[in-house]
């Protein structure tokens, strides 16, 4: 795990040693442990090092024996022992015990497709001397990120925006469409970010640029297919779920180093928590955090998991003082990024790194099994299920009687984008000054795209597959990378394996989601049952309580930050007020709106950073 950067000068001119020292050195968060630049004269790669896997060995950039192939890698390959070996059968040398190296070699091997083979979290950049080129490409999840940057004199890359801003007499322009992206879904999406010139390379892709600069269009190297399997039993399906999950996590515990586990007292990480402890022959350390407000915490449970398996537990509870870390928070990620979970995953990083340079994490496993209450939400919307017991009792008698009064609702993308927006298109208009309301809506193409590939999917696996390939890398993916590499410490997601998500999609969707005894949707059934010889049926079939902050009651009209939010949102000095209606942002708080509320606070603040990076000429063209 570490950060990684790159240029192409590609009129030629030779690469500056203090610009590529500068990008690498905006990254040394990301690799505390090493650093190292690599120049050929307009060509230029630096690394930052996080060493987890063979820490006097894998020291990068990393050539092969000729010096031809070189390669800056972001990540882990946690099949790279078995992909070592099949090319030391093909008469590959190795001179290092590292992933890294394996990569190289298997690029030499196969190639472009040589990331096809890869099982792992990765961005990286090869440069091949011989054919005068550069391959950049993303792991299949969007785990590790990859933003680049195109001028008419050179190309560059790195892991964060911050390295590129390194480079010298450039001033990127504010893409409000992107802006007005974030206030939708609170994130920006690839490859979008919110500098035109500045895009972000999408999960499963790849692309090439020449030593000439000539750019290949990013290519699709892996699609994920919702294919379910319907031969099976139920039986065979806790069975199947508990091997591709236990092989899994077993994959992602290879290292050189200590290493914990986060434990937030859910499924997700109580299921990795479990497996950890089965598979490993000392206690697991796992770290936790909590919060006063009761309807937030769960500690509880996380303690309950910790004594279950006799772990080493440390935990913290965050104060509303919390907000104090904002501005370090917008530096590191970057451009603006609205989930306010960033906060405490800050925090139980911090916690953990003080212990290990590793932890794995349970994220992923609402989307790969249904279980955000969103889906149980979307299905409840789609079919007019009420939300009192009655109706949903007195349902099926008034369908059969008059089968017209209830019409379900079609899973369209409009329905869908409307179903998942933080700030609808009327809010977002009238929050935009005149000059700037043509931006809203902003045009969701990836989006488009996405959806029309879930045509003839059942509503919630169409919403798995969006969150899979959306929600997940540019929220939560995205999250714990920024949040947990601000410690130095690398963060494993098991349940976002690329197997166990092409397994995941072969389960029907009904055994995934569906009603309750009491008649509830309920999500992550089967996952849940697969627990069940770990876990007690009350443990597993709770309320979900999600990663929450509790922003409602600390932004609430008595809450104790209500009146540093009011100054930042709405004072003479917001930078705010450039682009939306000071009326219309008072009108949110008079509503109480937390979460748009968080969004514009969290706008503000980068505004505020990037005041000097930012050119306001082109906005709006």
């Amino acid at each position: 795990m570490c950060g990684i950067a790159g240029i192409i000068q590609t009129n030629c001119a030779p690469v500056s040693p203090d610009v590529l020292v500068a990008m690498t050195s905006a990254l040394s968060h990301r690799g505390p442990d090493g650093w190292g630049t690599q120049i050929w004269h307009g060509v230029g790669l630096g690394h930052r090092r996080l060493a987890i896997i063979d820490p006097k060995g894998g020291k990068q950039p990393l050539s092969n024996e000729n010096e031809q192939v070189w390669i800056t890698f972001n990540g882990e390959i946690y099949n790279y022992r078995e992909l070592r070996h099949d090319l030391r059968l093909k008469g590959h040398l190795f001179r290092t015990n590292s992933d890294t190296e394996t990569i190289v070699h298997a690029y030499e091997q196969w190639g472009d497709r040589c990331v096809e083979r890869l099982r792992g979290m990765f961005a990286f950049a090869i440069v091949d001397l011989k054919q005068r080129r550069v391959l950049l490409a993303r792991d299949h999840l969007g785990i590790k990120p990859l933003y680049y940057l195109q001028s008419p004199t050179y190309f560059a890359f790195a892991s964060e925006l911050k390295a590129l801003q390194c480079i010298p007499n450039q001033l990127l322009d504010l893409d409000l469409q992107a802006i007005d992206q974030y206030l939708w879904l609170q994130y920006i999406p690839a490859p979008q970010t919110a500098f035109k010139q500045v895009k972000k390379l999408l999960p499963a892709h790849r692309m090439a640029i020449t030593f000439d600069g000539r750019l290949s269009d990013p290519d699709e190297y892996w699609h994920l297919e919702f294919r379910p399997n319907y031969q099976r039993g139920q039986a065979e399906w806790i069975q199947a779920i508990d091997e591709v999950l236990r092989d899994s996590v077993r994959a992602h515990l290879v290292s050189d180093v200590p290493f914990g586990a986060f434990l937030s007292g859910g499924v997700d990480s109580s299921a990795v928590v479990a497996y950890m402890a089965q598979l490993l022959d000392q206690p697991v350390r796992t770290f936790s955090i909590g919060f006063k407000e009761e309807d937030f915490n769960e500690l509880p449970h996380a303690r309950k998991v910790a004594e279950q398996w006799g772990t080493t537990h440390r935990f913290e509870i965050v104060e509303p003082n919390a907000l104090e870390i904002l501005p370090r928070l917008v530096r590191h990620y970057g451009e603006p990024f609205g989930d306010s979970s960033a906060i405490p995953t800050y925090y139980v990083s911090q916690l953990a790194r003080c212990s290990v340079p590793m932890v794995l994490s349970g994220d992923g496993g609402d989307e790969a099994f249904a279980g955000y209450e969103s889906y149980r939400l979307w299905m409840q919307w789609l079919t007019h299920d009420g939300s009192a017991s009655w109706k949903r009792l007195m349902r099926p008698f008034v369908e059969t009687i008059m089968p017209r009064r209830y019409p379900p609702r079609k899973p369209t993308m409009r329905n869908w984008l409307e179903f998942i927006a933080y700030v609808d298109v009327p809010r977002r208009k009238s929050l935009w000054r005149p000059d700037y309301r043509g931006v809203c809506p902003a045009p969701l193409k990836t989006h488009e795209e996405l959806f029309a590939r879930t045509l003839g999917y059942p509503p919630c696996t169409m919403a798995q597959y969006m969150d899979l390939k959306t929600y997940l890398p540019y929220d939560i993916l995205t999250k714990v990378d920024v949040a947990s590499m601000m410690h130095g410490l690398e963060a494993r997601t098991p349940l976002t394996d690329v197997r166990v998500i092409e397994f995941a999609a072969t389960i029907p969707d009904t055994l995934n989601i569906n009603r309750n005894d009491d008649g509830r949707w309920e999500g992550k059934l089967l996952l849940k049952k697969t627990l069940e010889k770990y876990y007690s049926k009350t443990f597993l079939h709770r309320s979900k309580m999600g990663f929450a902050l509790p922003i409602q009651p600390w932004f609430a009209t008595d809450g104790a930050f209500r009146p540093i939010v009011r100054e930042r949102l709405l004072g003479t000095d917001s930078m705010l007020s450039e682009f939306f209606e000071p009326d219309a942002i008072a009108s949110l708080m008079d509503l109480n709106a937390t979460g748009p509320m968080w969004l514009l606070l969290f706008l503000d603040e980068w505004l505020r950073q990037n005041r000097n990076h930012v050119s306001l000429s082109n906005v709006i063209s």
